[in-house]
């Protein structure tokens, strides 16, 4: 009896210990030359897809230049436990040149029938619930993120995506999700081992999401560094500053973001009628604490800084540049860049030295004559001489204290919407910094 009892309580230690629990390690990923399972420098996995289902907390991951499709070209790759993702490798990992030699591309195939929506790359650890000594770092860098493949566009010039999925043809919808999707929840061990996100080196491109084509969230006591990465040519919004945790706006607690060297350049409406949620460059949660320094930040079809829910933000050398809109909306009040160390009641008293300054690309003209060919609407002033109808359907619809349907509203169409721009055009527009500021090439 006392033996089996010595059996039980060694077990017990072990499994409240973690005794037992897999240890971190490296993988390996070549689309090259990778085959089976191994994940080893001289054996490595052909795709992510293949090895997800095996990463542990903790673990590292080294992917080869190449182009990665996902799992049976579904597009995407979902991670559910932290780990670091390094990509930009030469094939026999020695050497890496992530925006150079050795591109390591996450795309997809539109047509094909594992069709999946979510993002090129998501992290998602909301359902953690991590222990003392669980590690809590997560490490994004050197991946080219690109949704132009997945898209669904109008023709096969690739000039104006298309939403919705066309059966007869068999092409997919167009997906309405970030292209890098980072969500980490609530740390059982906050307190003792916070996240620590880092996602740097990386190029996010011709995605088309209501929201953030690069979307980084944390939680509680979250350090969280964003830098050196370049976001260009998306909707909604270019770089969403996130949190997952529900504290005041004055909560020192809350999750800390560095945004650093970034450039985000063309970041477009949802869709041609789409308003003030949508061609954002950034827009900031509620709970959070953000120094943005040293970025360019321009083209944007409404505002550079979009801060409805009243976050503190601190703004250093910053050039923000060709918006649409206002450089900076704050709740609902709109305030020009010269003003915004005056008037804003919620950025820092330490911001500074943010200007507008022009940017010149050397990407394809092509491409930029179609840019610059749209018609942008202003839907407030479309709208603002349509009078309700005077319906019985809208007379019921008063009574219950319900909005009135007015007239139709002759929107203009643009002629092109989010057209798929290359990987080389975007190497070319963030090898080098502009002012001193922005990304370059690692």
């Amino acid at each position: 009896m006392k033996k089996h009892m010595m059996i039980y309580s060694a077990l017990a230690l072990m499994v409240l210990g973690g005794v037992g629990e897999a240890e971190a390690r490296d993988w390996y990923v070549s689309i090259h030359r990778g085959k089976g399972k191994k994940g080893t420098v001289e054996k490595p996995a052909k795709e992510l897809g293949n090895i997800i289902s095996r990463l542990a907390p903790g673990d590292v991951v080294h992917m080869a230049g190449g182009l990665y499709l996902g799992k049976g070209d579904n597009g995407t790759h979902v991670i559910t436990v932290p780990v670091s993702i390094i990509g930009g490798y030469s094939d026999d990992f020695k050497k890496r040149d992530p925006w150079g030699a050795y591109r390591t591309i996450l795309s997809g195939d539109n047509k094909t029938k594992n069709y999946q929506m979510t993002p090129a790359l998501k992290i998602d650890l909301m359902k953690v619930a991590p222990r003392d000594g669980y590690p809590g770092k997560i490490l994004v860098d050197g991946l080219i993120l690109d949704h132009g493949a997945r898209n669904r566009y109008k023709t096969d010039k690739n000039w104006e995506i298309v939403r919705l999925a066309d059966p007869k043809t068999g092409k997919n919808p167009t997906p309405e999700s970030g292209a890098l999707v980072i969500s980490a929840g609530k740390n059982g061990m906050f307190d003792k081992t916070p996240w620590d996100i880092t996602v740097q080196n990386n190029i996010v491109m011709n995605s088309a999401p209501t929201m953030g084509a690069m979307s980084v969230s944390g939680y509680k006591k979250s350090k969280i560094a964003i830098r050196n990465n370049l976001v260009i040519n998306n909707t909604g919004t270019g770089i969403y500053v996130g949190s997952k945790y529900a504290g005041s706006k004055y909560d020192p607690n809350g999750p800390t973001f560095l945004i650093e060297n970034n450039t985000v350049l063309f970041t477009w409406k949802h869709d041609p009628i789409a308003q003030s949620y949508s061609g954002n460059v950034m827009d900031f949660d509620a709970s959070v604490r953000a120094t943005v320094k040293n970025n360019v930040l321009a083209f944007a079809d409404r505002h550079i800084i979009y801060n409805p829910r009243s976050t503190t933000i601190l703004l250093q050398n910053n050039v923000m540049t060709a918006n649409v809109d206002t450089a900076y909306l704050e709740f609902n009040t709109k305030i020009a860049l010269d003003e915004i160390e005056d008037e804003p009641d919620y950025i820092h008293e330490d911001s500074e030295n943010n200007e507008a300054k022009a940017i010149k690309l050397s990407i394809n003209k092509d491409w930029l004559k179609l840019y610059g060919s749209r018609v942008l609407v202003d839907r407030n002033k479309a709208e603002a001489n349509i009078s309700a109808k005077s319906t019985r359907a809208n007379e019921l619809r008063g009574m219950l204290g319900m909005n009135l349907r007015a007239g139709k509203v002759a929107f203009p169409q643009s002629p092109v919407w989010l057209p798929r721009l290359s990987v080389d055009d975007a190497v070319k527009a963030g090898s080098k910094k502009y002012y001193g500021v922005g990304c370059q090439k690692p």
